[in-house]
């Protein structure tokens, strides 16, 4: 079985701490994919690029940088939960049009997926009906780009992120999704992923790699800072041996970042990256 692909998030190393300057995953990223080895580089979308699309995919090409996945802005999750909570359609329609600007995107930068939180923001998941109703037209609009819309379990404040996805599959049976571990261990959900024989399946298509810290349930502190693995409680030799053994042949990302005042921290990256590849080669022991 050929080894798992591995990304890391532009979102590791871009943050309110540098200004959202995307020039430094030009200069960061280049050594950091050959040194590594990763097999590509997941665009974290942010409002800051809204207005500089094309010259950002233009740089990325020239650097020679792959973008197979982007992540899109998370505004779009949280537009429509407020939009559904509120009735209001212009929020809705905001959503659309930041969800379009983020599609485009990923085609320019040659992206085939595109991750989205479908819920968020302080309504959360409350009025799942309401956002899921915006699916359809969200999945034939990234299709258009020729993009595959992948659904992330987001932290919920009504339900759970399983109970949310399972809702999903009886309205979109073909629908395939993200499971970020940082989100499932918060909701006590890392078990559930190997227990849900449908989601373990072919509808898995990516993994968010981060870590967290044991806590108080609902509390959504914990959710920062986003710790790196092995600062947290995850398992992950535990987790990736039995994801491989039970048959995922998608991809992963390490989404924990390494950015502060004191600048970037590529030794740190460079170290998780390397913990992360180490993991996923291991020999496979068949369940």
């Amino acid at each position: 079985m050929p080894k798992l692909p591995l990304y890391c998030s532009t979102g590791a190393i871009i943050g309110r701490v540098n200004g959202y300057d995307y020039r430094h995953i030009l200069r960061v990223m280049p050594p950091l994919c050959a040194g590594v080895p990763l097999d590509g580089l997941e665009l974290m979308m942010l409002p800051a690029y809204l207005d500089k699309l094309p010259e950002m995919a233009r740089d990325f090409a020239a650097a020679g940088l792959r973008f197979p996945i982007i992540h899109a802005d998370k505004d779009v999750g949280t537009l429509l939960s407020t939009g559904a909570a509120q009735n209001d359609v212009a929020l809705c329609q905001k959503a659309h049009n930041l969800w379009a600007q983020n599609c485009e995107m990923g085609q320019r930068i040659g992206a085939r997926q595109i991750v989205l939180h479908l819920w968020g923001g302080l309504d959360s998941d409350a009025h799942l009906d309401g956002n899921l109703s915006h699916l359809d037209a969200l999945r034939r609009s990234a299709a258009a780009y020729g993009l595959e819309v992948l659904i992330e379990n987001v932290p919920c404040t009504t339900a759970d992120p399983i109970t949310n996805l399972t809702a999903i599959r009886a309205a979109f049976p073909d629908q395939r999704y993200v499971f970020d571990t940082r989100f499932a261990s918060f909701h006590r959900q890392l078990d559930s992923l190997t227990a849900t024989p449908w989601l373990i399946g072919d509808r898995l298509a990516h993994i968010h790699i981060s870590d967290l810290r044991n806590g108080a349930d609902r509390d959504f502190t914990r959710l920062r800072p986003i710790l790196h693995p092995g600062e947290g409680s995850i398992d992950f030799p535990a987790l990736l041996a039995d994801l491989t053994a039970r048959g995922y042949a998608g991809t992963v990302t390490l989404e924990s970042p390494v950015m502060s005042e004191a600048g970037i921290d590529n030794a740190k990256l460079d170290a998780s990256l390397r913990l992360l590849r180490s993991l996923l080669d291991r020999p496979i022991t068949s369940r």
